[in-house]
């Protein structure tokens, strides 16, 4: 991002990264996350961070590159930082059934860390992949619990790699709800 980083582009606003699967949508937020620090805003910024842990050995016997990545705060800064262990539903179900299941177990975890993040002093938000909490929550009750951020930037998966089970779809229904929300879409 550098020298041609505009803030204006970010602060105030509520800004939603979508893209397919190894797109870059956790690396752009994580250039953002790292320029807004270096402009000494980190004692504003809160991350919850809803990628989950996704072992290798699942990765390769689904013949995948690999999924997302955590967005970690930069390091010695005053970030925030929000995490739970989440499982990736439709990557560790055998049958459509036990992924929604999946969906339902993380959303509770899910909701208690936007519910934590409305205790902090925190008006700065990123939320990474924010598609999963669509699984098992609707894009309306997610807004009610990042109302209180001025500035948001989150990303998501949109789109059809992963399939067109009915957890896909409920996702991606969601995630058109969600949409409504914010001031600016980025598509990579």
């Amino acid at each position: 991002m550098g020298s041609n980083f505009n803030l204006s582009d970010y602060l105030g606003k509520w800004t939603l990264i979508l893209g397919e699967v190894n797109t870059g949508k956790t690396s752009l937020c994580r250039s953002i996350l790292q320029e807004m620090s270096r402009r000494g805003l980190a004692g504003r910024i809160a991350i919850i961070d809803l990628a989950p842990e996704i072992p290798e050995t699942l990765i390769a016997n689904r013949k995948m590159k690999g999924i997302g990545g955590k967005l970690l705060p930069p390091e010695k800064e005053s970030v925030i930082y929000l995490s739970a262990p989440l499982v990736p539903p439709r990557l560790s179900s055998n049958t459509e059934q036990e992924a929604i299941e999946s969906a339902q177990r993380n959303a509770l975890k899910i909701m208690n860390l936007f519910k934590e993040y409305n205790l902090l002093p925190r008006d700065v938000l990123f939320v990474n992949d924010i598609s999963l909490a669509l699984q098992a929550e609707t894009a309306e009750n997610l807004v009610k619990l990042m109302e209180k951020a001025e500035t948001l930037v989150a990303n998501g998966y949109y789109g059809e790699k992963l399939g067109s089970s009915i957890l896909s779809q409920r996702e991606r229904h969601e995630m058109d709800s969600l949409k409504k929300y914010f001031h600016q879409i980025v598509t990579i």
